[in-house]
């Protein structure tokens, strides 16, 4: 995405998009997702342990989730996922453009090097095949 920014972890010199958006909390947020135990992905685990362990409580994770999602109506995940997204701010990713450019004129560079990047990532993975690899 530019120099010292990119979405891929392992290039040198660069920071994950994640921890930058991870940066971009106030304080509020903040405390809510980590004194609260209210972060986005513990709630995400939670749900899934719960529903899943009333069922059958000594499955591994992959037997857990494979059942979790086969078991679940289509109402019960949109309301769950509206639950966990009610968490994070909709403005996170521009508040995290904002903080690391200098001007307007660098926040929109940034902005449109982040929608070329992804778009091309994305195009790249549907013609190779490449799936998301944290889903394996």
């Amino acid at each position: 995405m530019s120099s010292k920014l990119g979405m891929i972890e392992w290039l040198d010199n660069t920071r994950q998009l994640k921890d930058l958006i991870e940066e971009s909390y106030n304080d509020n947020e903040l405390d809510i997702i980590t004194n609260q135990g209210q972060h986005p992905r513990k709630l995400y685990q939670d749900y899934a342990i719960n529903t899943y362990q009333k069922a059958k409580p000594t499955a591994n994770n992959t037997v857990m989730y494979t059942e979790l999602f086969l078991s679940l109506k289509k109402a019960q995940v949109q309301e769950e996922v509206n639950h966990i997204q009610s968490v994070i701010p909709v403005d996170l990713l521009r508040r995290a453009y904002h903080k690391i450019a200098n001007s307007h004129e660098d926040f929109y560079t940034l902005r449109r090097q982040f929608i070329t990047s992804y778009a091309v990532l994305c195009t790249s993975q549907y013609i190779f095949g490449i799936d998301d690899r944290h889903q394996s």
